[in-house]
């Protein structure tokens, strides 16, 4: 019998952590689910610790793959092969909250209606690798506010939608299938997508425990006294294709004029083809970087230094 959500999960080499997370699935208030888990080729005893669980929960399918597809790739994968109503991302390392998909299918079963592309996603707290808390909440560590309203500005650069806390729906995933060959990062691309077609719905509930570790430890933009010379400077969003990815997503998608010329305006910085200071003019009045008056001083501060 087909399920109303199939969460997917990719692994690879996750042995560490992966029954934490495997046991906090299964402990979901939620019960109208499947496990759909696809293994990158691990050489650990992931797909070992995936075969004992399945022994004892039949909801659980696995994928192993023939060759490294890597973790973009892996998800994607996944998500093609769902055929269920919803569909929830899953990271190896992290720990569910038992009423997270109870939360997000709610909300969207309320939301379905407007038959229109829908993705879920909430608030998380950071942990480490003992499992101690780091953070209460992700939304206030990283200073993300989440408007009601459509923000393609906050979507093309911060986003700050994270994938371990998205559940999305069949008219969502029609819309981010293939996705572009220059992809590195699989959230930002879905984000983006729902946000110029579709629906978000922001929870601020914490959902996730968010394990933070040497691995996913997030390389965003810092400027020190050491490190600020100008031939060091990478500038936030630069050297990790978003351009490509951005040029892929304009001829796919029929986008507004008005939106249009946002895409254009966070593309001439990505680009930084243009003069300095008109960069700076015309992005300082977007939500594309991270709020704060300090860290948009040294980022405006950057780009005028900036080679």
């Amino acid at each position: 019998m087909k399920k109303k959500v199939t969460i997917v999960l990719a692994t690879y080499n996750g042995e560490r952590y992966l029954r934490e997370q495997l046991d906090s699935i299964f402990r979901q208030s939620f019960l109208d689910y499947q496990l759909l888990i696809g293994d990158d080729c691990s050489t650990d005893n992931s797909v070992e610790i995936i075969k004992e669980y399945q022994l004892i929960h039949k909801n659980i399918y696995l994928i192993v793959n023939s060759k490294r597809l890597g973790h973009v790739s892996n998800f994607e994968n996944l998500i093609k092969q769902v055929d269920s109503e919803y569909i929830a991302l899953c990271d190896q390392d992290d720990i569910w909250k038992e009423d997270k998909l109870y939360e997000a299918i709610g909300r969207l079963e309320e939301a379905n209606r407007l038959n229109l592309p829908i993705l879920f996603h909430s608030d998380l707290e950071g942990i480490d690798s003992e499992n101690m808390s780091l953070y209460n909440s992700f939304f206030k560590k990283r200073g993300y506010a989440f408007p009601n309203k459509k923000s393609v500005d906050i979507m093309l650069g911060r986003s700050g939608i994270m994938g371990n806390t998205m559940v999305f729906n069949q008219a969502l995933k029609n819309k981010i299938l293939p996705f572009p060959k220059d992809l590195i990062v699989h959230d930002y691309w879905i984000a983006l997508v729902n946000e110029f077609t579709g629906k978000r719905i922001t929870s601020t509930n914490v959902l996730v425990k968010y394990r933070i570790h040497e691995k996913n430890t997030s390389k965003s933009f810092r400027l020190s006294s050491k490190s600020f010379k100008r031939e060091t400077i990478v500038l936030p969003y630069h050297n990790i294709q978003r351009e490509k990815v951005l040029e892929e997503f304009k001829k796919r998608f029929k986008i507004r004029n008005k939106e249009l010329e946002v895409v254009d305006i966070f593309l001439d910085y990505l680009y930084f083809k243009k003069n300095k200071l008109s960069l700076i003019l015309s992005t300082c009045t977007y939500d594309f970087f991270r709020i704060g008056l300090i860290y948009k001083l040294k980022l405006y501060g950057a780009i005028l230094w900036k080679k």
